[in-house]
């Protein structure tokens, strides 16, 4: 037996470092982290586009610094949050491998006339983007440069897809932008039917506070998801110059009363139907927003009491 002592604490030894070898990865390929194309400085970006075959899309910075303006397709009020994100998105493009370092010849990637084409232009005037070829026979991957450059990049094309944006995904499409705890009525006009809902404790926030629509007395709670189906009112489509759309005298009306700072105020919205669309602008307001019939509908229907209608 103490012959095969030596041999067997060998086995030991062996077993203990192969376990220490394979629990600090020595056994494993190493990869290489994940690098983007592109590092971005929000703050510093002046402008973007994305341009496609079917359509292009600029926006660039206001006067004052604090907003965005969109250039093209038109102007439309603008969601600084969804901007933000974009150019977020932006930045976090990776190259999965590099395809060829010196392309002499772009074209053969679908690189000579870009499929998308993504772009900052910087404050300093610098420019920064990402062109968009051929998708590669890899299905879910597609050939990328970066401007300036000759490598050509192979992508994931997951990494792209939110990149790819319509106008109004960058519009602000909501016609009703309030806080909610200031509210202390709404009146709802529709198709000639009028409904009132009143907020009774002035003082107290919208969750808390004792409500009536009409003459039936709602906690807080109850009269919440009113005030939110308001909110949750948009349109899929870049809103139009309020003087493209006269909505006055229409068959929607919402009065808004609001209290801040102990100042209390009254803001108008009146919508004009147009066979199953609506279009809906603020009294003074900049922007109509096209919404559906039937969405309009919901919300009346929510006031009036009935039911919500299973979807067909």
């Amino acid at each position: 037996m103490k012959r095969f002592i030596p041999t067997i604490l060998l086995v030991v030894i062996c077993i203990g470092a192969f376990w220490y070898a394979s629990s600090k990865d020595f056994f494993r390929e190493k990869k290489d982290e994940p690098k983007t194309l592109l590092t971005i400085q929000q703050e510093n970006v002046q402008s973007l586009s994305l341009r496609t075959a079917e359509q292009q899309i600029e926006l660039s910075r206001s006067a004052s610094g604090s907003g965005w303006e969109m250039k093209k397709p038109a102007a439309a009020p603008i969601n600084t949050n969804m901007v933000d994100s974009w150019l977020g998105s932006l930045g976090l493009v990776n190259q999965e491998k590099i395809v060829e370092q010196q392309a002499a010849d772009p074209a053969k990637y679908g690189l000579d006339k870009p499929a998308q084409v993504y772009e900052v232009t910087m404050k300093d005037g610098s420019k920064k983007g990402i062109q968009v070829g051929a998708a590669l026979p890899i299905q879910g991957y597609s050939y990328a440069m970066v401007e300036g450059s000759p490598v050509v990049y192979q992508v994931s094309d997951q990494s792209l897809e939110q990149l790819n944006k319509m106008p109004a995904d960058f519009a602000q499409t909501n016609p009703f932008q309030f806080d909610s705890d200031k509210v202390q009525s709404v009146k709802l006009t529709w198709k000639g039917q009028t409904w009132t809902l009143t907020k009774s404790d002035k003082d107290k926030v919208a969750s808390e506070a004792n409500w009536k629509l009409g003459d039936k007395e709602l906690k807080g709670s109850e009269a919440s998801p009113l005030l939110s189906e308001l909110t949750f009112l948009h349109t899929t489509q870049l809103p139009l110059p309020s003087a493209r759309k006269p909505t006055a005298g229409g068959e929607l009306k919402v009065e808004l009363g609001l209290s801040a700072d102990g100042k209390e105020s009254i803001e108008i919205y009146e919508g004009k139907l147009d066979q199953d669309q609506v279009w809906l602008a603020k009294q003074g307001g900049e922007w109509a927003y096209r919404l559906t019939a039937a969405d309009v509908q919901k919300i009346a229907d929510v006031y009036a009491g009935k039911p919500e209608q299973p979807a067909s």
